[in-house]
């Protein structure tokens, strides 16, 4: 019964990155496979998700965050996803750009537990993960690098901007992944605009806006 619902996560996954022109080799899709067969076995007795629905997940979570590969850029070399939750986007993104040094910053034990499986199980390299807030994260004495971009699909806005500059390389990016555009002056805060991208999920799943901030040079 569960390798029916596999490859038909993998079908939907397969036609939703379609729409924005992502491709997956098979070692990708053999990863996405096992993530999403992980994701549906702890999330039985760990609350990492609220959505049950296999389609929704495949769209709302993996499609969703495949796209933000838009606003990542080739630029990102060091990638902070913060409130990763089950691993979005950060996971997803790692499949994709194995090339990328990622740091999964999640305060919930159960579901670090869970990305650190996830990580073995797929043997990913230069990945981490963080049990900690933003707020202890970037407190000065933290033993920490410079992420050339900052991820959160959890956090709003005005939790992030106040201590991105600390945790930004020079001319580092925060991507802020939203169901609208961005309405707040980053300038306060070290920030400037740089660029959003809209975009609908398929099957009409909801809208999306990536917003893209710059850390802003002396």
């Amino acid at each position: 019964m569960f390798h029916v619902e596999q490859t038909q996560f993998v079908v939907e996954l397969i036609e939703g990155l379609s729409t924005f022109g992502i491709s997956l080799c098979q070692e990708q899709i053999d990863a996405c496979s096992t993530y999403y067969d992980e994701l549906i076995r702890w999330n039985a007795r760990v609350s990492l998700t609220s959505i049950k629905d296999r389609k929704e997940i495949a769209i709302k979570h993996f499609v969703d965050s495949f796209a933000c590969i838009q606003a990542v850029g080739k630029e990102t070399t060091s990638l902070l996803d913060i409130g990763s939750g089950a691993g979005f986007p950060g996971l997803p993104l790692k499949i994709l750009r194995p090339d990328l040094l990622v740091t999964l910053l999640e305060p919930n034990e159960k579901k670090t537990a869970f990305l650190r499986y996830l990580i073995g199980t797929l043997n990913l390299k230069n990945i981490s993960v963080v049990s900690k807030t933003l707020r202890e994260f970037a407190k000065p004495e933290s033993v920490r690098m410079g992420f050339s971009s900052l991820i959160t699909r959890a956090l709003a806005a005005q939790e992030i901007l106040p201590l991105a500059v600390s945790l930004l390389t020079s001319r580092g990016h925060v991507i802020l992944c939203r169901a609208k555009p961005f309405d707040m002056s980053p300038e306060q805060h070290g920030l400037t605009l740089l660029s959003e991208f809209s975009y609908e999920l398929p099957s009409g799943y909801g809208h999306r806006v990536l917003t893209k901030l710059q850390l802003k040079t002396a």
